[in-house]
């Protein structure tokens, strides 16, 4: 029972509440996905997946499709009255009310987080086993990207908040010429560099106009993040902090002494870590979801 209580408590009221992440499950989550991003790439290596920027950027687009999902998630809401594809049922030819009523994007531990980022962990990971068993690698981002375009398009329709996307935009780029200038004070930085701290720019810039320019309807549910911004009052703090974390880090892991497959492998974990809840963020508040 008490095993029971504990996991109830800290793991899946969470996520049925929507109360986000608690210091407990951030470091068990964490750790699981550290050791998961370990197996994968020992695996990886010996089916012999060349590892470097092409494979980053082929990886790319299942990123996007597991952020996608998780606001077609959030648009769906949990019952009629919060339901987007319920309330505008006639859109695109009706799909929207068939998605609504079909329940398979309810609110549940495998489409919401962590749930749904194991989903397309495990999806992206046999998908590359088996496009270089095919010897078609060339062939995996057209794969994620045939899952991603059907999701993208039920959110259209819901898009409204251009203005602060535009901010969000403007933000992240502000960021990632910063991070850039730095890292050229130490060597030239190459796209995955380059990349790792745009999407951690575009995270700290999504959470910060969501949190502070939308009165309350989107709050922070990451343990160290909010700490942040109780702390200094701001969560303009943590996008700074974002663009500096990546900055550095994409400093200490290119200077460090791995192999160079290593590396392009921990930009990509890093890529990850900023994108995923970058764009999830960015499209929900562009939806108005």
């Amino acid at each position: 029972m008490e095993l029971e209580r504990f996991v109830n408590t800290y793991f899946l009221e969470p996520i049925y509440s929507r109360t986000g992440y608690n210091l407990i499950n951030t470091v068990v989550y964490a750790c699981i996905a550290l050791l998961a991003a370990f197996v994968f790439f020992k695996i990886l290596k010996k089916e012999k997946v060349k590892i470097d920027e092409r494979f980053v950027f082929r990886v790319i687009p299942f990123i996007l499709l597991g952020s996608t999902i998780r606001v077609v998630t959030d648009a769906t809401g949990e019952s009629a009255a919060t339901n987007q594809f319920i309330l505008n049922s006639s859109a695109l030819f009706g799909l929207y009310g068939a998605v609504g009523n079909s329940h398979l994007y309810d609110y549940s531990i495998v489409t919401t987080t962590p749930g749904i980022y194991v989903v397309i962990g495990l999806l992206t990971f046999f998908s590359i086993l088996l496009f270089n068993r095919m010897k078609k690698m060339e062939l995996l981002p057209a794969f994620a990207f045939l899952l991603l375009l059907p999701h993208l398009i039920l959110l259209i329709p819901l898009m409204k908040n251009w203005l602060h996307t535009l901010l969000i935009l403007v933000l992240t780029f502000i960021g990632f010429f910063v991070g850039r200038f730095l890292l050229e004070r130490k060597f030239k930085p190459n796209i995955t560099h380059l990349l790792a701290v745009f999407s951690h720019s575009l995270d700290g810039a999504a959470t910060y106009v969501a949190v502070e320019l939308f009165n309350g309807a989107y709050f922070e549910q990451h343990v160290l993040s909010a700490g942040l911004g109780v702390i200094f009052g701001t969560m303009l703090v943590f996008y700074v902090v974002k663009v500096l974390f990546s900055t550095l880090a994409v400093y200490i892991l290119e200077t460090s002494d791995e192999g160079r497959e290593e590396k392009d492998y921990m930009f990509l974990l890093l890529i990850i870590f900023g994108l995923a809840p970058g764009v999830r963020d960015m499209l929900r508040l562009l939806a108005g979801v």
